[in-house]
């Protein structure tokens, strides 16, 4: 079992380029946060995360507390939790917020934005990623930003979460592999064939996932959250066992026989690195399953708690409105409308 791919098929994660963009100094451009981008962009979506990708040129970024970070022809900036943020050519250029230059995005065509005082040129990508149904636990152990940085044949993915920074080096077959993509991108950006929007979201997917990746491999073992417990010899083997498997009536000592280790030394590995206990990290993935399975199948209330592990659709039911505030049945019908409870 793949505990992330797993995820990341349940999160139903799409990806969108929703405009170029070309700016020529001075120049500076407010991005709102993703809540009131998802406005314009994806109204209807759980979560939105959203990139840059600088083709040319160089530029400042401002996000919130965070140290400023410069971006130079090449480089991938991701904002995992959509947070807001300023580019800008220098530190006098008088910023314009994106929804005035930005109009809704049409199926037809990619938008291109002009701004600027007609100096020296930047041009990017901007797009963003969406899902359906966030899954908390890996958003979470994401940081505020997520920066590529390319060069020639190497790079460096940097994680800026508060200060200090912590940059890791990405191996020089991930960095080519990345750069091919990247420039796969770039390419079908600028052309307008037929596929053009189809093939902009599968290729920002693999983006995403492979920074997740690069990223998740370059953590410290003193690292907390939901990707560093993946890497964890004994964490990760129980998550593995509890998404592989979550319909069995699972128990803390189960699971540390299986896992091989004390139960005390599975649950206190667990919680540190989680947060939470191994029990109710399973109830909150059983949900999750829940409401994948309300939303795109046709399965009776009793089919779906059997196949999650409910004994009862009455324990079933009753688990499910705890945790989101509605029955599955209510839930399904909202869910139906594209207006479902979280």
């Amino acid at each position: 079992m793949d505990v992330l791919s797993d995820v990341l098929r349940s999160v139903r994660l799409c990806g969108s380029v929703f405009f170029t963009a070309e700016f020529s100094s001075p120049w500076a451009l407010d991005s709102p946060n993703s809540e009131l981008l998802a406005t314009i962009v994806m109204p209807e979506a759980d979560h939105v995360s959203l990139f840059h990708i600088l083709m040319e040129g160089q530029c400042l970024l401002d996000c919130e507390r965070y140290p400023r970070v410069k971006l130079e022809s090449g480089d991938v900036v991701v904002f995992p939790h959509g947070h807001a943020h300023t580019m800008r050519s220098e530190d006098s250029a008088q910023s314009t917020p994106l929804d005035h230059v930005l109009s809704r995005p049409s199926p037809d065509a990619l938008p291109n934005v002009s701004l600027g005082g007609g100096g020296q040129s930047t041009r990017f990508i901007c797009g963003y990623l969406n899902c359906n149904q966030r899954f908390a636990p890996l958003f979470e152990a994401l940081p505020s930003m997520l920066i590529v940085r390319r060069r020639t044949d190497y790079g460096t993915v940097e994680a800026i979460d508060g200060t200090p920074r912590a940059i890791a080096d990405v191996p020089q077959e991930s960095s080519t592999w990345l750069a091919t993509t990247l420039k796969f991108t770039v390419n079908e950006a600028l052309a307008a064939r037929p596929g053009n929007a189809a093939m902009l979201g599968r290729l920002t997917e693999l983006m995403f996932v492979e920074i997740i990746r690069e990223y998740m491999q370059q953590l410290h073992r003193r690292e907390r959250g939901w990707l560093a417990a993946l890497r964890d010899p004994y964490v990760g083997k129980a998550l593995r066992l509890l998404h592989e498997s979550p319909m069995r009536p699972w128990t803390v000592d189960l699971l540390a026989h299986e896992v091989a280790i004390s139960r005390s030394g599975l649950a206190q590995r667990f919680t540190r690195l989680l947060g939470e206990s191994p029990m109710k990290y399973l109830s909150a993935w059983r949900i999750h399953l829940a409401k994948q399975m309300l939303r795109d199948r046709g399965d009776n209330i009793q089919t779906i708690a059997e196949r999650i592990g409910y004994e009862s659709q009455f324990a079933f039911n009753r688990a499910f409105k705890k945790a989101t505030g509605s029955p599955p049945a209510v839930w399904r019908r909202s869910a139906a409308h594209g207006s479902w409870e979280q």
